[in-house]
């Protein structure tokens, strides 16, 4: 069980980017098309086509849980506490993730292209090493720790960074 702190800065990011629906639209597209040709119009797809029950099985997970997943219950979540930064990328996550205060050598709000840095959204790491939280958007505190740099993507930068220096003013 994790030890519970005070709570100075929280900030939720749920999904919103119009291009997570079109990417899981475009991915799906052709499951979509297999499925309504083979089980609901009753025409078999391609030369060899796969078994009725193994299609529906694929476009269950692939046409509906995984979409349901990504878009309704992932979201990430940061707090700056009394000792340090946390993050949780859900549903991936488990646990927070820690960033120490004693650990974070510097820190700045940051305007970057997630898509050129890190290849994308999500969790992310690039050929340098870096790592990337980033839900959607362009926005991020970028995290300079003894062997890393993470950056952390949010809504909210100057409110993050303000509550990151108060609390390592107290420290």
């Amino acid at each position: 069980m994790e030890k519970q702190n005070k709570v100075i800065f929280r900030e939720i990011q749920k999904p919103r980017s119009i291009l997570l629906w079109i990417f899981i639209s475009l991915f799906n597209f052709p499951l979509w098309y297999d499925f309504i040709q083979q089980i609901i119009l009753g025409k078999p797809v391609g030369t060899k086509p796969a078994p009725d029950v193994f299609l529906i099985i694929l476009w269950l997970f692939f046409c509906v849980i995984v979409p349901i997943i990504l878009l309704f219950f992932s979201k990430l979540i940061i707090e700056v506490r009394d000792e340090g930064l946390y993050i949780r990328y859900m549903p991936f996550h488990f646990r927070y993730k820690q960033f120490l205060f004693k650990d974070i050598k510097n820190y700045e709000s940051i305007i970057y292209s997630p898509l050129k840095r890190f290849g994308g959204w999500g969790i992310r790491i690039n050929f340098k090493g870096e790592r990337a939280y980033n839900m959607d958007g362009n926005k991020a505190l970028e995290l300079h720790l003894k062997n890393q740099i993470i950056v952390i993507g949010t809504r909210k930068p100057e409110d993050l960074k303000n509550a990151i220096d108060s609390q390592k003013k107290r420290l």
